[in-house]
């Protein structure tokens, strides 16, 4: 590691560790919740995901069209929550499909707590250096994309198209002083890792609460079934 890097995984470091002090017990679920039954099933009808353009890290866009015949988990992700440490199921998710039938697209989003604070450029060794850490590097297959807005007024076009298709999996948000966005609408996203499946298609079929997660176990079952389906 160089010492430009050096210094750059160092201050993302201490931003996300004053991120963090303030948000895992916010994030974390009572030992109670039954995180299984937190999910919700998207409309049926035929409109899809393959016509949104994206930008990614690099400030280039493509569009979605790419995928078409794999089944998709689209995860608005940070690099500072609770929840980061999802990031280590998801390559074993990916391969254990084959890494051709299904893969992952994240979308870093800073909107939630400040919990992605890096640049586009930035993201990537965040995760490799400090959380997940230990040297994690995405599986060749997934995409992280650029950062967008999930919710408010610049949300992007594709989340609002994937929230107005799959009803909300809790009517609770965060605190108001947590979510960085306005205004705040009824089917918003409501923390980060939230997870839309989409089928072969590219139609919104199933949306997942953070916490509907277990290792991926509970959306294992609804992945094998659209992996199932014709294309």
């Amino acid at each position: 590691m160089d010492a430009a890097t050096s210094l750059l995984i160092t201050a993302l470091a201490h931003a996300g560790s004053h991120v963090l002090q303030h948000s895992v017990m916010r994030d974390n679920p009572t030992a109670s919740e039954d995180p299984s039954g937190r999910y919700s099933v998207c409309k049926s009808n035929n409109q899809t995901i393959f016509n949104f353009m994206i930008e990614q890290r690099n400030g280039s866009f493509i569009d979605l069209h790419s995928y078409r015949g794999q089944v998709l988990l689209i995860v608005n992700v940070a690099t500072y929550c609770y929840y980061t440490a999802q990031y280590l199921d998801f390559n074993g998710l990916i391969d254990s499909y084959g890494g051709d039938r299904f893969t992952i697209l994240a979308f870093p989003c800073n909107q939630f707590y400040l919990q992605e604070p890096g640049s586009n450029k930035e993201i990537l060794d965040g995760l490799k250096y400090v959380r997940p850490g230990g040297g994690w590097e995405p599986h060749p297959k997934m995409t992280i994309f650029g950062k967008v807005d999930v919710n408010g007024e610049n949300q992007h076009a594709l989340y609002e198209f994937l929230k107005n298709q799959c009803p909300p999996t809790t009517q609770q948000l965060g605190k108001k002083e947590e979510l960085m966005y306005s205004p705040m609408r009824v089917n918003d996203i409501s923390w980060n890792f939230e997870k839309i499946l989409v089928d072969k298609k590219g139609r919104p079929r199933y949306r997942f609460h953070p916490t509907a997660w277990k290792d991926g176990a509970v959306v294992r079952k609804y992945i094998d079934e659209l992996l199932n389906e014709p294309l």
